[in-house]
């Protein structure tokens, strides 16, 4: 039957510019075709592709708001999911003049996105962490937690990350040593409350009571002591 003929078809060039004042283009669909009805690769068709795109001028524009996009940004991320943005301004057209005016003046005219998504290129896996807990303790060194997982792009929970670089689970906090508050009201009512304090008295209530502003600044000076011989007295 012959090589069969591949031609080049065009849709019509589209009725309106793209612009509604100043220079913008018109477009068409371009096709390969074989036999009217198989529609090829564009460059499965011999001789020159026509084109797609033409300029064309809607006149000068006179007294015209209009919304100007600059281009994207960068991608927030440098893989998986992250968002690029762009600056608008509200730019004013008349006779050829392009001036840039207050936004609130382009209100009324429909904004474009000034946000989408983007994805440069997937993660693989790699370690997630939470947010840490609060710590164990007010003082005396605490420790917080916090839970780790080795997940996928897809969230999928994995075992291939390095372990090497596994994030931190638990650290110290709150490591200053724990303070008494002293009773500023307090006053000691024994005459020789000094000689309770160096007795270790303190950890009976009834010395505690009477000479309560000595006590509490033994704990304050000496808290482990302190505590060691409430322990010790418990036991």
């Amino acid at each position: 039957m012959g090589v069969c003929a591949r031609s080049w078809f065009t849709s019509l060039w589209s009725q309106r510019c793209s612009a509604e004042c100043g220079r913008g283009n018109r477009t068409r669909v371009v096709v390969c075709l074989m036999d009217h009805v198989t529609d090829l690769p564009l460059d499965s068709c011999e001789g020159e592709r026509p084109s797609d795109v033409i300029s064309c001028d809607s006149g000068l524009c006179q007294n015209q708001l209009k919304w100007y996009a600059g281009p994207w940004g960068q991608c927030s991320v440098e893989c998986g999911n992250g968002t690029q943005t762009r600056s608008l301004a509200c730019v004013f057209h008349n006779n050829g003049l392009t001036e840039v005016v207050d936004p609130p003046k382009c209100s009324g005219i429909p904004k474009p996105i000034t946000a989408q998504p983007c994805r440069l290129k997937p993660c693989g896996i790699q370690w997630f962490v939470t947010e840490w807990s609060e710590c164990s303790l007010p003082c005396n060194s605490g420790y917080r937690i916090r839970e780790v997982r080795c997940l996928t792009d897809n969230i999928v929970p994995s075992d291939e990350c390095d372990p090497k670089l596994i994030p931190e689970s638990r650290e110290e906090c709150n490591k200053q040593p724990c303070t008494a508050e002293i009773n500023q009201s307090c006053i000691d009512q024994y005459y020789n409350c000094l000689v309770v304090v160096q007795a270790r008295l303190c950890i009976y209530p009834y010395y505690r009571r009477v000479c309560c502003a000595s006590c509490d600044r033994l704990l304050q000076v000496e808290p482990c002591i302190q505590l060691r011989c409430d322990l010790t007295l418990h036991v």
